[in-house]
């Protein structure tokens, strides 16, 4: 995952490659069992000046897992395309200003690592440039 460069006032939290087994999938199939996906999320916060080394000054990485693993839970998602958007709207109520996710089957094809997409929302001054 390429990340754009941020605004010195801003950071990346990173959660690489979340495993989950999820009912995915727009097929009949795809909905018999669940299926392996992988959760990447950079997450934008404000940096502060200083920290005083307590989890409660940042977000905690728990919160993304913990969501995630709700949104995923006894129901089904036709399109990677919503989860996606879904995860996007948890690191908005995360505090974040601005986050890349992207979601990959791990086991579509034999000769493919993964199939997927990739989404990204940044608000206003948070990039550089």
């Amino acid at each position: 995952m390429n990340r754009p460069l941020l605004n010195a006032d801003h950071y990346y939290v990173l959660l690489d490659r979340y495993r989950l087994d999820e009912s995915i999938g727009i097929h009949d199939f795809e909905r018999l069992k669940p299926q392996p996906v992988a959760v990447t999320i950079a997450a934008v916060f404000a940096r502060r000046k200083r920290y005083a080394d307590k989890v409660s000054e940042v977000v905690d990485y728990d919160f993304l897992r913990t969501e995630i693993a709700a949104l995923v839970h006894d129901r089904h998602i036709n399109l990677q395309e919503t989860l996606c958007e879904q995860v996007l709207d948890i690191c908005r109520k995360g505090g974040a200003r601005g986050a890349i996710v992207r979601s990959e089957k791990t086991n579509v094809y034999p000769d493919t690592q993964s199939v997927g997409c990739e989404m990204s929302w940044f608000e206003d001054g948070v990039l550089l440039g």
